[in-house]
């Protein structure tokens, strides 16, 4: 039995409510963090991942209470703390480390002034000591050129370098318990990689105690030892992750995974109709409404957790009869791509302004057929959102032609015709930062409606937007709200919307799953594929999650530095790359573990050969 550091005990957290009252988000979870092993925490957005892990360490998000409950760290309960003494804790016996490491680090502050404030404030090390220690730090977590480093701002380092920063700064004073929330999010396959193989080693090395908060499924059978699934507030599955993953009893498990696409194989996702609720259910299964399983009994009373096998629990009636191995996803079907070109792109230069090296893109030839979809991935750096802001205009190329339709393309947008604009439509990735905040739903589908579609007249432009968000899976209702009130889904959806308004006959998207939760994105996946099959466009998906390209597309481009490594039918090219990145990205994938049944010794026996 292994040596528990942090004991959390039927926690309870609930939310103020502007009408008066309050809204229990988390309710009566009980987790236990050992020392040397890394505790998975998967789910939705919104189901009270983020709350719970901060209350377990006694922060309290504004608005928020603890109802109930403990979380004990060597006998201490944080939970009654004062926030004097919890100050004394945190970066010391407990560590945080942020989903966005550019938000949570000084931007005005070398990084080896932050790093150092920690090691000073709890440590009490100067001069040599706190130079070398600094210096250890950094070292460890492969920051090249540590020395120069310290004195380099955040914004002079890459996204991963900068989540590698904010690792360092975490464990600088070996912490006891270590909080990772969603720590690899938005980092491309290689990165993630490097940086999940580094928090193993310093973990096991350390004796850290570590709870994971991802809802990446396969990212988490690679690094946690245990998983816990949460839904509106409960953990609805818990047990050892091999068995949670190869084994699922509970059906929100089992959605979830058929919710993952996979990078190894070709099969469908699927989406989970619904919204998980803004709060915790405590009359009835919160599942239930979304569940194909559910019973009358399902929503006649709360469900307790059923002990599935040793250390292995599920929060459902039905958990006997359950298969262990969800039904396979049918593929996304999609259209025949026509014979004649749309897009062809040849020899394309991109360059930066007051940039030195190498150029973002170089020598880039592509050709995208009629209601084709063409996926692109790489790295991050590797040229690829540049390419598309090139094709639609954004970023007038150095050197080379794009054709669309057969006609020669100006260099920038503003040089192009309305109508042709309109034909090509573009999809950040960041919808928070595409959306106009001042402007209502209905205003951000009014202005395409206007702009590109002189068929349409004012009179019908109403019962066009609420078309549009039928096709996008919205309830006409949020047409008078701003996008500040909507959760990201919803927001990336309106993005689509606002998208196909114009009909295009060319789609860009830019990494626009790349934020989401599993079942989000695979709800977005199949949006794009009904969308485009129904209209006939052809899209361009750039991603660095192979698993959604190799869902979603029939043709596939791989980048690295500005240049094409390979490119040719998806299926051909993941399952027999050529290229060298090619094996190296595929191999730096995380890949789920074999469905099968398997004993609970087998299990252990994947998860130490994991560490």
């Amino acid at each position: 039995m292994k040596e528990a550091v942090l004991e959390v005990q039927d926690l309870t957290v609930a939310y103020g409510r502007p009408s008066g009252g309050e809204n229990i988000v988390v309710s009566g979870v009980t987790l236990s963090l050992e020392r040397g092993r890394v505790l998975g925490l998967a789910g939705e957005s919104g189901c009270g991942k983020s709350t719970l892990a901060l209350a377990a360490i006694g922060y309290q998000a504004p608005g928020s209470r603890v109802c109930e409950g403990s979380s004990q760290l060597d006998g201490v309960d944080l939970v009654t703390l004062s926030t004097r003494n919890l100050r004394r804790l945190w970066g010391n016996s407990l560590s945080h480390v942020a989903q966005g490491a550019s938000l949570a680090l000084n931007p005005a502050t070398p990084v080896g002034r932050q790093l150092a404030q920690v090691l000073t404030l709890h440590m009490g090390l100067r001069g040599s000591a706190l130079r070398e220690r600094q210096l250890e730090l950094f070292e460890a977590v492969g920051l090249p050129e540590a020395e120069k480093a310290l004195d380099r701002y955040p914004h002079q380092f890459s996204g991963g370098q900068q989540q590698r920063i904010a690792i360092a700064i975490a464990l600088a004073c070996r912490p006891k318990v270590l909080i990772l929330d969603e720590p690899t999010t938005g980092l491309d396959v290689t990165t993630q990689q490097r940086i999940t193989a580094l928090l193993r080693t310093l973990l096991a090395d350390s004796g850290t105690a570590a709870l994971y908060v991802s809802h990446d499924l396969a990212l988490l059978s690679t690094i946690a030892d245990r998983l816990a699934v949460m839904y509106a507030g409960e953990v609805v599955e818990e047990g050892p992750t091999a068995m949670v993953v190869g084994q699922p009893r509970h059906p929100y498990t089992q959605a979830l995974l058929a919710a993952a696409p996979a990078a190894h194989e070709r099969r469908g996702v699927a989406g989970i109709g619904g919204q998980p609720p803004p709060r915790a259910i405590l009359d009835s299964c919160a599942f239930a409404p979304r569940c194909q399983h559910a019973l009358d009994v399902c929503r006649s009373g709360h469900v307790a957790m059923h002990t599935v096998g040793a250390g292995h629990a599920a929060r459902c009636v039905r958990v006997a009869e359950l298969a262990a191995r969800p039904d396979p996803v049918a593929v996304l079907a999609s259209l025949p791509a026509g014979k004649d070109a749309l897009l062809e792109v040849e020899d394309l230069w991109c360059t930066y302004a007051n940039a030195s090296g190498r150029p973002a893109v170089q020598a880039v030839s592509l050709v995208v057929a009629h209601a084709e979809t063409l996926g692109i991935v790489g790295e991050s750096g590797s040229g690829k959102s540049t390419l598309l802001r090139a094709i639609v205009g954004l970023h007038p190329p150095a050197k080379g032609t794009i054709r669309f339709a057969g006609d020669v393309l100006a260099r920038s947008a503003v040089e192009r015709p309305r109508p042709l604009r309109g034909r090509i439509q573009l999809v950040f990735q960041n919808a928070d930062s595409s959306l106009n905040p001042r402007q209502t739903i209905e205003e951000i589908l009014s202005r395409p409606l206007r702009l590109f579609r002189d068929d349409l007249a004012r009179r019908d432009e109403r019962r066009e937007i609420v078309d549009l968000l039928d096709a996008v899976k919205l309830h006409p209702s949020l047409v008078h709200r701003y996008p500040s009130e909507l959760s990201g889904g919803q927001k990336q959806r309106v993005a689509l919307a606002r998208a196909f308004a114009s009909q295009p006959s060319l789609l860009l998207c830019d990494e626009v799953t790349s934020a989401l939760d599993v079942s989000v994105q695979a709800t977005i996946i199949d949006l794009i594929a009904e969308l485009s099959a129904r209209l006939g466009t052809a899209v361009v998906f750039v991603s660095h999650d192979l698993g959604v390209v190799r869902t979603i597309a029939r043709r596939a481009m791989v980048m690295k530095d500005g240049e094409t490594c390979e490119q040719g039918e998806t299926e051909q090219l993941f399952a027999r790359p050529a290229h060298p990145y090619s094996q190296e990205l595929l191999a730096a994938v995380p890949r789920l573990p074999s469905r099968e049944p398997r004993s609970e010794q087998a299990a252990g026996r994947h998860i130490d050969s994991g560490r």
